[in-house]
C-alpha cells in the first residue's frame, strides 16, 4: 500500500504549547478517559515535603552528607528503643504530619499502610505489645541522601531487625526539619520465618533405583502425596510462588490449562516482545543469563518458563484444569482436577490447605456487543486470537483499541505494508522508551559494568515507597517524561492521535494500579502513525453490515479483518470460572487502590480463608511471592497471628 502524505514536523510554537501545557492537558476540553477515582479510593494525598524560604523543611547540609551514617545509627537506635518500650505516642511523634508507615506482614501479618501520625499511633498501640523487636542493624545499601529534584531531599536508611517470629527489613526516609529529623515514610517487611529457613541443597547423587527423569515423573504424578497448596496457573506468578513454597519445604501442585508451560507466551502474536527491558524481570533463584536480549521475545519467554519449571523441579500438571472446587464451613478445601484432555485423561480430588489463583490480572477477553457482527462476511477476532499479519498482506485491516496490544497489532500490519487503520475511542498515554526507561526502571535495575544489581536490595527499595508520596513523585516524573517527549506528543497529535497525561496526571503510574493498561511504551508504532503507515480514525463501532463496519456518525467503512484490542474483564471472572460463583462471591474487590494505599486482594487476604491471588508483573511475582510463601508457611506451621485489620 502507498502511505498517506508525510506529515510535516510540528512548528516550534506547537512544541511550546505541548511542553508548557498545564498538568490537566486536554482534560479541560474532553472527558477524561479514566476518572481520577476510578478503582482508586486512596484519600491521604499530601504535597511533597519540599524545602524553601519560610518553610519548616530544611535541605541537608554538607555536614549532614559527611555524617549521614552516624545520623542513621542514632535515629535507628531511637526507633529501636521506642519500639521496644511500646511507646506508641513517642513512635507517632517521630513522623511528619504527612508521614506514612507501610507494613508487609512484619507487624500486621497483612499488607497495610497507616497514614498520618494519628493512624500510626493507633496501629502502634495495637501492634507493639504483640510484636517484640530486637537486633536492629544497618544493611546494604548504605545510608544515602536522595535528591531527585532541587527542592526535596531525604536520608534513606535500610536496616534489618527481628521480631519474635520473623526476620524483617525496614526502609526509613528521613526529612530534615527545624525540629530535627522526622520520618516521611517507613516500610517494614517480612524477610524470613524464624526456625524455618529455606531447605538446603540436596546432595544430588543418583544412588537410588530410579533415574532422575523417572523420579521426576513419579514426583509429578503425586503418587501417595497430597499437596498442601494448589496453584492454578503456570505463568510466571504461579511458578514464582511454587518455587518459593518448594524452597520452604511445602508441597505444591501447579495446574496449567495449556499443553506446555510457557504456552501463555508462545501462543500470543508473533511480533510480541516485552515492552520494557528485562532488567527487573529476573526469576527467583534463577536470573536471566548474561547476553539475554534487552527486550525479551514472547516465544523466548515461553521457553524460559518451561526451563524454569524443570530446573526448579516444580510439580506441574499441564493440559489440566480445575473442574470443581468447594470449601467447607471449617475452611477445608476439596479441589477436583482433570489431568489431560485426550484418551488418557483422568480426574483426582485433592484436599489442600491453601489455594492460590495465579491466572493473571486479565479476566476474560472483553468483546463488545456490536449489532450485525454475525452477518459480517469479513473476519472479526479479539486480539488474543491474533497471531500474525502475514496472511493479511494485500487486505484492509481495522484495529479497535489503542492500548499496548492494539499498538503492537497495528504495527505488525504496518511492518508488512498492510493497509491498517487504528480506531481510537479515547485518549491514550504515550511515552518513549528513551525517556521513560532511564527514569522509571534504570535507576534501580539497570546492570552496571555488565553486573546485575542485588535484586533483593533493589526490590526492597522499589516496593518501599507508600502510595501517597509515590503518586506525588510520579506526577513530577510524568511531567519530565512528557516534556522530554514533546516532539513525539506533538507529532502524534498532528497525525490525528489523541493523548493525555494519564490517570491523576501520573502517566502510567496510577493506570497500572487501576486499569493495568491504557498506556503505551513506544516500541516503533508511533513512527508508523506519524509517517502515515498506520492511519488513525476517531470514534467507535456501532454496527456491522455484510460488507462493512459502521462507525459513529454513520461512517461506513470496508475492511477484511477487524481486530478488537478491547482488553479484558475483571480478574473476578477468572476466579469465578475456577472456584465457582459461591466462593467467588465472597472475594473482596480485586485490584485497584483502597483508602489507605494498598492494592485490593492481590498477595493478601482475599475474603475467603485459604484463597490467595498471585498476580502482576514479573517484578511483582518475584517480590510478592516471597512474602506470600512465608505467610503461608507460618499458617501451615501454626505460627501466623491473626491479620491486623482494624
Amino acid at each position: 500500500m502507498a502511505p498517506s502524505a508525510i506529515i510535516e514536523p510540528p512548528a516550534p510554537k506547537e512544541l511550546s504549547r505541548v511542553q508548557n501545557a498545564p498538568l490537566a492537558y486536554r482534560n479541560d476540553t474532553l472527558e477524561k478517559p479514566v476518572a481520577d477515582d476510578y478503582m482508586y479510593a486512596f484519600k491521604y494525598n499530601f504535597p511533597l515535603p519540599t524545602f524553601g524560604k519560610g518553610k519548616d523543611i530544611l535541605d541537608f547540609s554538607n555536614d549532614d552528607e559527611r555524617e549521614k551514617e552516624e545520623i542513621a545509627q542514632r535515629f535507628m537506635r531511637t526507633l529501636e528503643l521506642i519500639s521496644q518500650s511500646r511507646d506508641s505516642a513517642a513512635f507517632a511523634e517521630l513522623f511528619l504530619d504527612c508521614g506514612v508507615w507501610r507494613d508487609k506482614i512484619a507487624f500486621t501479618w497483612e499488607y497495610r499502610s497507616f497514614n498520618t501520625p494519628q493512624n500510626i499511633e493507633q496501629a502502634a498501640k495495637d501492634l507493639f505489645p504483640r510484636t517484640p523487636t530486637s537486633n536492629y542493624k544497618l544493611i546494604e545499601p548504605a545510608p544515602s541522601i536522595q535528591r531527585p529534584y532541587p527542592d526535596i531531599a531525604w536520608l534513606q536508611i535500610v536496616y534489618a531487625f527481628d521480631t519474635n517470629l520473623i526476620g524483617a527489613s525496614g526502609v526509613l526516609n528521613l526529612i530534615k526539619t527545624k525540629d530535627g529529623f522526622k520520618i516521611w515514610t517507613l516500610h517494614t517487611a517480612i524477610e524470613s520465618l524464624i526456625g524455618h529457613p529455606e531447605i538446603p541443597n540436596r546432595d544430588g547423587h543418583m544412588i537410588g533405583d530410579k533415574s532422575w527423569h523417572d523420579q521426576r515423573i513419579e514426583d509429578d504424578n503425586l503418587e501417595l502425596v497430597e499437596p498442601e497448596v494448589i496453584v492454578v496457573g503456570g505463568g510466571h506468578c504461579g511458578l514464582h510462588i511454587a518455587a518459593r513454597l518448594k524452597a520452604l519445604g511445602i508441597d505444591a501442585l501447579v495446574v496449567e490449562r495449556n499443553q506446555r508451560i510457557g504456552d501463555n507466551w508462545r501462543n500470543r502474536y508473533e511480533y510480541l516482545s516485552l515492552h520494557l527491558p528485562h532488567w527487573a524481570d529476573h526469576f527467583p533463584y534463577f536470573p536471566f543469563p548474561d547476553h539475554w536480549p534487552t527486550y525479551t521475545p514472547a516465544g523466548k519467554m515461553g521457553d524460559w518458563l518451561e526451563w524454569y519449571a524443570s530446573a526448579m523441579e516444580i510439580t506441574t500438571w499441564t493440559d489440566s484444569s480445575v473442574v470443581e472446587a468447594s470449601q467447607a464451613d471449617t475452611g477445608e478445601w476439596e479441589v477436583t482436577i482433570q489431568r489431560g484432555t485426550g484418551d488418557y485423561k483422568y480426574t483426582r480430588t485433592f484436599r489442600p490447605s491453601q489455594v492460590i489463583i495465579a491466572t493473571s490480572l486479565a479476566g476474560m477477553p472483553f468483546v463488545p456487543n456490536i449489532p450485525g457482527v454475525e452477518n459480517f462476511k469479513g473476519t472479526v477476532r479479539h486480539s488474543t486470537q491474533h497471531d500474525s499479519a502475514r496472511e493479511w498482506v494485500g487486505k484492509k485491516v481495522l484495529v479497535v483499541g489503542t492500548s499496548s496490544s492494539g499498538f503492537d497489532t497495528a504495527y505488525d500490519f504496518a511492518r508488512r505494508n498492510v493497509d491498517v487503520t487504528f480506531l481510537q475511542r479515547s485518549p491514550t498515554y504515550l511515552m518513549s522508551l528513551d525517556e521513560s526507561v532511564p527514569r522509571i526502571l534504570a535507576p534501580l535495575y539497570e546492570p552496571k559494568n555488565h553486573r546485575k544489581p542485588d535484586l533483593d536490595s533493589a526490590d526492597r527499595l522499589n516496593y518501599s515507597m507508600p502510595v501517597g508520596p509515590a503518586e506525588e513523585l510520579n506526577r513530577r516524573v510524568a511531567q519530565d517524561i512528557w516534556n522530554a517527549d514533546v516532539e513525539l506528543i506533538a507529532e502524534m497529535e498532528r497525525a490525528g492521535f489523541r493523548v493525555w497525561r494519564g490517570q491523576r496526571d501520573t502517566g502510567s503510574h496510577t493506570l497500572g494500579y487501576t486499569k493495568n493498561g491504557g498506556f503505551y511504551f513506544d516500541a516503533g508504532a508511533c513512527k508508523a502513525i506519524i509517517n502515515g503507515k498506520i492511519k488513525v480514525e476517531q470514534g467507535y463501532p456501532v454496527a456491522f453490515t455484510e460488507d462493512s463496519i459502521v462507525l459513529n456518525g454513520n461512517r461506513e467503512q470496508q475492511y477484511d479483518l477487524v481486530v478488537l484490542a478491547t482488553g479484558f474483564s475483571n480478574t473476578i471472572d477468572s476466579v469465578r470460572n475456577i472456584v465457582g460463583e459461591k466462593i467467588a462471591s465472597r472475594c473482596n474487590p480485586i485490584w485497584g487502590m483502597d483508602e489507605e494505599g494498598e492494592l485490593n486482594t492481590a498477595w493478601k487476604t482475599s475474603g475467603v480463608p485459604g484463597l490467595w491471588l498471585m498476580v502482576g508483573t514479573f517484578q511483582h511475582g518475584r517480590y510478592h511471592s516471597k512474602k506470600l510463601a512465608l505467610r503461608i508457611k507460618a499458617i501451615l506451621e501454626g505460627k501466623a497471628p491473626e491479620p491486623y485489620l482494624r
